[in-house]
């Protein structure tokens, strides 16, 4: 029990380790006090989100060939913003980084020594072999940009956060809060298996409250009787239901029935009938009588968007629980399909 809370507590306080889908510094999918570095041939990639992979032929001291999956961080697009194709990975290479804990000769890499003699580096770390590729560069569409410009309002525009969870001041507590969990709680805690249910790696899926911090594109769009928030990791879409009269019955889902209402220039949004076990991979477990409060407030020049998340749950926690985030506004940065694959296609 004491396990499943300090990892928690490192999801909840450290933005490295909660990268969606699984960080290769996250140890609870990888053994990340195990630093390996290997060399290769590069003979296959697999171009889809949440992470580009290769397929790396070695070579082993018995003269017997290996062949590794490699997990290489970012998707198509951020490899894309590097100016990289497929083709770029094909041929010897370099490699390091922590093996998974969920499939064996499977790595996740944080780098890679490309054939053309280049490194690309994941995180704040300095290349081991040679000069380093330029970190991605956000692909913005200059007519969206000025058109965004031009309409945005209050909360109605796009929004990006860095990477990584928000942080709470309340995550200190969790390392020993072990009154924050219910006595339910601490048996589903116990319970989750951060391999084997974890429904975003196994189903490219996930649901309130992990959705509200993707560390990607975020619009958010008035439409009347009803505010659509729509995210580019797994093409999120969620619904808040501004009039009741025109809205419809609750229904189960994964994010939830939402419904939202105006504090001067706050959106305060509330959320019930969540059909979702976990936070993500760290567990977290949350009961189909959880509500979820939200408050959404825009700067006085617009470019943040301050955003609290209140839990309240009577069945797996004694007392709420509250993050806090802050987004910033990103105009011209389209939405583009996720095309999310769990797993490769032979």
């Amino acid at each position: 029990m004491i396990k499943k809370i300090y990892y928690l507590f490192f999801a909840l306080a450290s933005p490295t380790l909660l990268a969606h889908h699984g960080a290769v510094t996250n140890p609870v999918l990888y053994q990340a006090d195990n630093f390996v570095e290997l060399e290769g041939v590069m003979t296959e990639m697999f171009w889809h989100n949440p992470h580009v992979r290769g397929r790396m032929t070695v070579v082993d001291e018995a003269g017997e060939e290996i062949v590794y999956e490699l997990e290489l961080g970012p998707g198509p697009p951020g490899m894309a913003n590097r100016g990289l194709t497929e083709e770029d990975f094909l041929g010897p290479v370099r490699v390091a980084g922590y093996p998974s804990k969920r499939k064996i000769n499977t790595i996740g890499i944080l780098h890679v020594l490309m054939p053309s003699g280049r490194e690309i580096v994941q995180g704040n770390r300095e290349p081991l072999w040679a000069e380093e590729l330029p970190n991605a560069q956000p692909d913005v569409d200059p007519i969206l940009e000025a058109e965004e410009r031009l309409t945005a309002r209050s909360i109605f525009r796009t929004w990006t956060k860095q990477g990584g969870m928000a942080f709470s001041p309340e995550a200190n507590d969790l390392a020993n809060a072990m009154d924050w969990l219910s006595e339910r709680g601490h048996e589903l805690n116990v319970l989750y298996d951060p391999i084997a249910d974890n429904v975003e790696v196994s189903e490219c899926k996930q649901g309130m409250p992990d959705y509200m911090f993707d560390p990607g594109q975020m619009r958010i769009d008035d439409e009347g009787d009803r505010i659509i928030f729509e995210s580019w990791e797994y093409n999120g879409i969620r619904t808040i239901y501004m009039d009741t009269a025109t809205a419809p019955e609750p229904e189960p889902s994964n994010v939830g029935y939402s419904t939202g209402r105006w504090f001067d220039d706050t959106l305060v949004v509330t959320t019930t009938h969540i059909d979702f076990p976990y936070w993500a991979e760290f567990g977290l477990p949350q009961s189909n009588q959880g509500i979820i409060v939200e408050r959404f407030t825009p700067s006085d020049d617009g470019n943040n968007l301050s955003y609290t998340l209140t839990v309240i749950d009577p069945v797996t926690m004694t007392r709420p629980f509250t993050v806090r985030d802050n987004r910033f506004w990103t105009p011209g940065r389209e939405i583009l399909p996720y095309d999310c694959v769990v797993e490769w296609e032979d």
